[in-house]
């Protein structure tokens, strides 16, 4: 009778555990050993929702659902989810063909293409780097607004201004246009965005520094060029004649971008590897 009620405690277990949405959204496999949700593993383990990785000496190959895979390098610890990860410290190369999201510090970084792979580094200040080493990424801040289109060998990097810092607040270069009755700003990043408050008609076709408030629609998904931008002033190439390169004010969070070479050895580190469909 001991023995029926203990296996009967052990199904119930089990079947709660199932209940609760624990299957697998994944495997993880490394050569040495990782920390699996703080058990030290050696080889492969299974990943479920919420389950915490994190390596020392090695890299870490995880493969998602999807087709998503992501690289954890040495020192690194991220959270994964079935539709997202988080990147709570280091680096990691992510290989994504779908709406797939990483979290980490102030942004949300977002494949643009099938396939894309580029590599995420969460400095020890929660500053962000995204490099794109092919196809391309967008990042958001973490309150929905667009800040960035990142392409193949570009670089941009992602710091807090300050604490308490307006999560509204612009300030930066782009050229003006006019398409189907709307006037648009778009960034050395590649991000457009809506202008509204002004007539913009006189600066159209011309580079100007702009200083608002963003906002992004309700509703708006990751990745959509709609975040409205409602224009304080215009000046065409800013104070002192602004250039590329300069850093933009966004959301609270500085921007720079550029062309690194720090991405050749990116490329060595992180091996790509063309995602399973």
């Amino acid at each position: 009778m001991l023995r029926k009620l203990q296996i009967a405690a052990i199904l119930s277990c089990m079947l709660s555990y199932a209940a609760a949405g624990t299957v697998s959204i994944g495997t993880a496999s490394v050569r040495g050993d990782m920390r699996v949700d703080n058990y030290v593993v050696k080889g492969n383990a299974t990943l479920f929702n919420g389950s915490v990785v994190e390596t020392d000496q090695a890299t870490a190959n995880l493969r998602l659902e999807k087709g998503t895979q992501i690289t954890l390098s040495t020192k690194s610890r991220g959270t994964m989810y079935s539709d997202h990860a988080v990147l709570q410290q280091g680096e990691t190369q992510i290989i994504a063909s779908n709406s797939f999201q990483l979290q980490a510090g102030p942004v949300h970084v977002f494949p643009n293409l099938p396939n894309s792979v580029g590599i995420v580094t969460l400095k020890p200040d929660n500053s962000v780097e995204v490099a794109s080493l092919s196809g391309s990424f967008g990042v958001s801040s973490n309150n929905g607004i667009m800040l960035a289109n990142v392409h193949p060998g570009r670089v941009v990097s992602f710091d807090v201004q300050a604490a308490g810092a307006s999560q509204t607040a612009f300030s930066g270069l782009g050229i003006v246009s006019f398409e189907n009755g709307t006037y648009y700003l778009t960034t050395d990043e590649d991000v457009k965005y809506v202008l509204t408050c002004r007539d913009s008609h006189k600066y159209v076709g011309d580079k100007v520094y702009v200083t608002g408030t963003v906002e992004a629609p309700a509703g708006q998904e990751p990745g959509k060029q709609g975040t409205l931008l409602c224009v304080k002033t215009m000046d065409i190439n800013g104070p002192g004649g602004m250039s590329r390169g300069t850093k933009w004010l966004i959301a609270g969070l500085i921007i720079a971008g550029g062309i690194s070479a720090g991405i050749v050895l990116g490329e060595k580190n992180h091996p790509t590897v063309p995602a399973s469909r």
